[in-house]
């Protein structure tokens, strides 16, 4: 007999290689060679950094500072605050890309697509900074522009202070409108200001009258100077004039 063999054992076929997946640092499944934002999953628009030459009290010169941008979306100054230059220049150009840019750009009401200022704004921690002293009242063009920068740098050493002066400001708009707050002219009373109580502070050569519909005086009165006037419009009264007393506001 022919002794039986046994069946050799098949070799098994090696196994093909997995091919090396490419490089995804924010596991957003978008390869990082084609990533925009290989760090971001959320792949949020960014601001590339920010150049500023700012003047601070050791390089009147001017320093140059990068700013990025922070964790919540907004430029980080704190780098350039801890310095506090009195004044900051923007250095190159600026697209407006973030969510935060846009929506400063909206509120500040340029129409320019430029909001380099705001950046500069928002670096300078400005000792004599207009905005900031002590009862400061923005006016309407200037309300639109701090609150463009709050909406950029709401933390800024001095944001405080902006925003007292945009209510302020506020406040004067709303009492204009209503007429309760009014400067230099001849105003018709009950259509264009109200009758009430109105004083004028630290007046220099200050004349006003009260008129009838006659244009006749009711009542006048000058002063070469004086920290304080006050006048009482009456409904009856037909017309106010005034000349060189500033802002008349209600008296308090």
């Amino acid at each position: 007999m022919t002794p039986s063999t046994s069946p050799s054992a098949s070799a098994s076929p090696s196994p093909t290689p997995s091919p090396t997946p490419p490089a995804d640092r924010d596991g957003d499944g978008i390869p990082d060679s084609s990533d925009t934002y290989p760090e971001d999953p959320k792949n949020v628009p960014q601001q590339a950094p920010v150049n500023l030459t700012c003047e601070t009290d050791n390089e009147l010169s001017g320093s140059l500072f990068a700013v990025h941008g922070g964790k919540d979306g907004r430029p980080d100054f704190a780098e350039v605050w801890a310095a506090k230059p009195s004044s900051c220049e923007f250095v190159g150009s600026l697209n407006i890309v973030t969510a935060i840019e846009k929506q400063a750009y909206k509120v500040s009401k340029y129409d320019d697509q430029d909001i380099s200022t705001l950046y500069e704004m928002c670096a300078a921690v400005d000792p004599d900074d207009v905005y900031a002293e002590a009862g400061f009242a923005a006016s309407s063009e200037q309300i639109p522009e701090i609150n463009g920068a709050l909406t950029l740098c709401p933390t800024h050493p001095y944001a405080k202070r902006w925003r007292q002066a945009v209510q302020r400001g506020q406040a004067d708009a709303d009492l204009e409108a209503q007429g309760r707050l009014f400067g230099s002219g001849t105003y018709r009373v009950g259509k264009e200001i109200k009758p009430g109580t109105y004083v004028a502070t630290d007046v220099d050569g200050c004349y006003w009258a009260r008129q009838n519909s006659s244009g006749e005086i009711i009542d006048n009165y000058f002063t070469n100077g004086a920290r304080r006037v006050q006048v009482t419009i009456r409904s009856s009264d037909y017309a106010f004039n005034s000349e060189r007393c500033g802002e008349w506001r209600p008296a308090r």
